[in-house]
């Protein structure tokens, strides 16, 4: 009998041990831009090693191999988020959203510049379908336009010309420079990036629409509110459009449309969020945090001249 009992007991030994290695080997990260997110929640938010464990486990479940570039994904990280940390740690999370003051469902005035994204330029699209010819005639028309520019501009400061004259002064410029760059194109050219264009807007539509899809899944919203939802948006995009049109036709000034535009979004964020629960906010309101993060992280690499996986 005490001849099997060695064997036995080198076999129970060895099967507790696989799984005892199984569960505590650390879940590691195939991207440099997730382990970023994961360092900095477990230093700023103190985790304990197995809720580090916890947080990287859901990063590589859904982000791993790519899957992070997904529509949705931080969706998923953060409902699983909201059952695994701590009121405490929550708290540390939203710290700076809540001192900053940071709308949960953003502020709905989108800042717009002569950079997108990645900070590519806004003529970037017409750029790409030039030959090197037109290339060279159209950086020495980009570089005359920015001096007329800089000089109504100038105009202005030193009190040569008023705001009204300078404004009808930019928009004939505009106009005058819309009219030679399209004088420069062929219609294949034309036609291409109006192509582009309709590309690009199908594309951001698709994924806009499937983050949607994922976080009406993850919240377990009802039809009632999902309607809610949208109706609410609809409503605040329909009156921005309408506050907007006023401002180009001159018939409010700059700081009317700041003003109107913050109380329209604020007023449009107070009814988003008494559509929801509790727990439904909670999960929004980590989306949120974990969406700045990611946003810097991918900021700072564009500083640094670094290639951004997205």
């Amino acid at each position: 009998m005490n001849k099997y009992i060695l064997p036995i007991a080198s076999l129970i030994l060895f099967a507790t041990g696989c799984e005892n290695a199984m569960h505590s080997e650390p879940s590691e990260l195939d991207n440099a831009e997730l382990q970023q997110l994961s360092s900095e929640l477990s230093y700023e938010l103190g985790l304990s090693k197995s809720s580090t464990d916890a947080l990287n486990n859901s990063l590589n479940r859904h982000g791993k191999r790519g899957k992070y570039r997904e529509p949705g994904f931080l969706w998923k990280v953060s409902a699983e988020m909201s059952d695994q940390l701590t009121d405490e740690e929550k708290a540390v999370l939203f710290e700076k959203m809540d001192e900053k003051d940071i709308p949960v469902f953003g502020d709905g005035m989108k800042k717009s510049g002569k950079k997108g994204k990645k900070g590519k330029k806004k003529n970037s699209g017409v750029f790409r379908v030039l030959t090197d010819d037109q290339k060279v005639l159209y950086k020495a028309m980009m570089t005359d336009y920015k001096e007329k520019f800089k000089s109504i501009r100038e105009q202005v400061k030193d009190g040569s010309i008023t705001k009204d004259d300078a404004k009808a002064q930019m928009v004939a410029l505009k106009d005058a420079m819309k009219a030679e760059v399209d004088a420069l194109l062929t219609d294949e050219q034309k036609a291409q990036i109006e192509q582009d264009k309709a590309d690009r807007k199908a594309t951001h539509t698709a994924y806009r629409d499937s983050s949607k899809a994922v976080m009406v899944s993850v919240l377990l919203m009802s039809e009632d509110q999902v309607l809610a939802y949208d109706a609410a948006k609809q409503e605040a995009k329909d009156a921005a459009s309408v506050l907007f049109e006023q401002s180009k036709n001159g018939d409010i000034d700059r700081e009317t449309l700041r003003a109107s535009l913050k109380s329209l979004f604020s007023e449009r964020n107070e009814k988003l969020e008494s559509i929801f629960d509790d727990k439904q906010m909670d999960i929004i309101k980590i989306h949120k945090a974990l969406t700045l993060r990611m946003k810097k992280h991918r900021s700072s690499k564009g500083k640094k001249g670094g290639r951004s996986k997205k």
